[in-house]
C-alpha cells in the first residue's frame, strides 16, 4: 500500500472508533483492538513530563488486553460502575491524523483529539493527542496500541473508556 492509502485506511480506523464510541456500540468498538492490545492514558508529573512506566507509576487509564477493555464495558454497561450511570452522551473528534512510521503490516499514526460529552445535565470535554499502533488483519486493520495524551488532565469527575 501506498503511504496515501495506508493513512486512508488507518484515517477510517480512528474515525470509525469515535463513531462506535459515540453511538454505545461497545462490541463494535471492541472488535477493532487486538486480543493483546494496550490502551494507555498516562499521568503527568510535571508541566510537560510524563510517567514512562504504567507498571510502576500511576496511569489515568491502563487496560492492557482486549479481556480488561471488555471487563469494562461489562461494569459500565451493567451499572456496576456507579460513577458511569448514566452513561454521558458523547461527541469525539478526530484530527491531524499523521502516518508516522510504517512497516509490512503494521503503521502508527498520531492524531488530536476532542471529546464533549453531557451527563445529568452537565457539559464537558477531554482534549489531547492519540498514537496508535495498528496492525494488519487480514484486509483490515486493528489497535494493537493506543496512547493517550490528556492535555485537560483535570477530571472533574470520572473518566473512562468513553471519554477518551
Amino acid at each position: 500500500m501506498s503511504r496515501a492509502q495506508l493513512l486512508a485506511a488507518g484515517s477510517e480506523l480512528l474515525y470509525r472508533e469515535g463513531y462506535y464510541l459515540d453511538r454505545q456500540q461497545w462490541q463494535d468498538w471492541l472488535a477493532l483492538y487486538t486480543d493483546d492490545c494496550v490502551l494507555w492514558a498516562p499521568s503527568w508529573v510535571g508541566e510537560h513530563a510524563q510517567i514512562t512506566d504504567p507498571q510502576t507509576e500511576i496511569s489515568l487509564l491502563y487496560l492492557a488486553g482486549r479481556g480488561r477493555l471488555l471487563e469494562r464495558i461489562e461494569r459500565f454497561v451493567s451499572g456496576a460502575s456507579p460513577a458511569s450511570v448514566p452513561l454521558p452522551r458523547t461527541c469525539h473528534q478526530v484530527g491531524n491524523i499523521l502516518l508516522l512510521d510504517h512497516a509490512p503490516g503494521t503503521m502508527t499514526l498520531h492524531s488530536s483529539f476532542r471529546v464533549d460529552y453531557f451527563r445529568n445535565k452537565q457539559v464537558g470535554a477531554f482534549f489531547g493527542l492519540y498514537e496508535h499502533r495498528l496492525v494488519a488483519d487480514g484486509d483490515a486493520w486493528r489497535i494493537a496500541g493506543k496512547r493517550i495524551t490528556l492535555m485537560n488532565d483535570f477530571i472533574p469527575t470520572v473518566l473512562d473508556l468513553y471519554h477518551v
